[in-house]
């Protein structure tokens, strides 16, 4: 007897409402991006299996080359780049001190072929890649997860483009249309700090007014604002409010979507600044360890995206992730430039945009 199958949970309407709206794309480096790049490659094709453990032992000695290609492919071997040759193989090779044996199986049946120049940061790549040549690749499940969107569980998307829907309401509620910022405790998904700009300052951005709140919120703060802050209401309370400003909660207080989102921050803990290491590795994992230390560990949703002044001060303030919606004109996650993707950097935080 056939069972027919459980009928599906039907979502609940603001879920559907915010999937039709919102999408989430991850921004990834051009590396990850690129097409394939090709060079051009001496190759021979030996006239035995025998030689190939002699010339190839030779060869990752004294030609240690395409370590990203598998250097045999079946009796075709990759010997050195063309571009590498000044005069003759047969030269070139002897200037490497390679064997006479081993010259002399290299010197015969000799081709040029192209292979790729670089290893594949993804299975797209890879595919591409072998197609001209049998290439070594070792999946990074993270990175594939974000190029094809599946990162987030269905509730964790969801919460964002939450914010998404947030950063608009407050904008256009409170803010004239103009940028606004909200960090996020993404432990518990609890509202850290809001901020907002309308100001033409050179300087006083949204995201830096951002940061500045966060800093209230650990006992801090540089910027006379002339907005009042929420207040503590219990002395000895392990989490505080002092970040957001009172317009803002006040407003989100009264919007009956809002009434299931959590607000604070955890206070700073005594003794622990010292203990904290640098390593981008780690850094989100510094947040349970250690307690709040700037915006480590903390997501920073922004209505337009950040100049480089804005991302570079998001650097220096170990921000976890960065979603935004509107790209700008002087935009440096993607408009003009990918500050994220700099590895010279000593932090590096994750972007993600907003599309609709």
């Amino acid at each position: 007897m056939l069972v027919p199958p459980a009928a599906k949970k039907a979502k609940p309407a603001a879920s559907t409402e915010l999937d039709d709206v919102y999408g989430i794309k991850a921004l990834l480096s051009d590396e990850y991006k690129e097409d394939i790049a090709l060079i051009k490659v001496h190759s021979c094709q030996l006239e035995s299996k025998q030689q190939l453990q002699a010339v190839i032992q030779e060869l990752a000695q004294k030609l240690p080359h395409f370590q990203h290609l598998k250097r045999v492919h079946d009796r075709n071997v990759l010997i050195c780049p063309t571009a590498d040759i000044e005069d003759t193989l047969e030269l070139h090779l002897k200037q490497h001190q390679i064997s006479e044996n081993v010259l002399q199986a290299l010197c015969r049946n000799v081709n040029v072929v192209e292979v790729p120049a670089s290893s594949a940061k993804l299975r797209v790549q890879y595919d591409q890649m072998i197609k001209y040549w049998p290439c070594k690749f070792h999946p990074d499940k993270y990175a594939e997860s974000l190029q094809n969107g599946s990162n987030f569980t269905n509730s964790q998307r969801l919460f964002h483009k939450r914010m998404a829907q947030l950063l608009r309401s407050l904008s256009r509620d409170l803010n004239g249309d103009q940028p606004v910022a909200i960090c996020v405790d993404p432990r518990q998904n609890s509202i850290v700090a809001i901020a907002g700009s309308n100001s033409n300052s050179s300087h006083q951005h949204c995201a830096m007014w951002l940061v500045d709140h966060v800093a209230r919120s650990q006992q801090g703060g540089a910027w006379q604002s002339q907005l009042d802050f929420v207040e503590d209401e219990e002395q000895n309370a392990t989490r505080t409010l002092r970040g957001l400003p009172q317009t803002y909660y006040d407003y989100l207080q009264q919007q009956e979507h809002c009434q299931d989102l959590q607000y604070g921050a955890e206070l700073p803990r005594r003794g622990s600044n010292e203990q904290r290491t640098d390593d981008p590795a780690t850094s989100a994992d510094n947040l349970s360890k250690y307690g709040p230390y700037l915006c480590t560990g903390y997501d920073i949703y922004l209505l337009r995206e950040p100049c480089l002044m804005c991302a570079m001060a998001l650097v220096h303030s170990r921000v976890k992730r960065i979603f935004f919606l509107e790209q700008s004109e002087n935009g440096a996650l993607t408009t003009s430039f990918q500050l994220h993707s700099v590895k010279e950097l000593n932090h590096h935080y994750e972007v993600f945009q907003f599309t609709t």
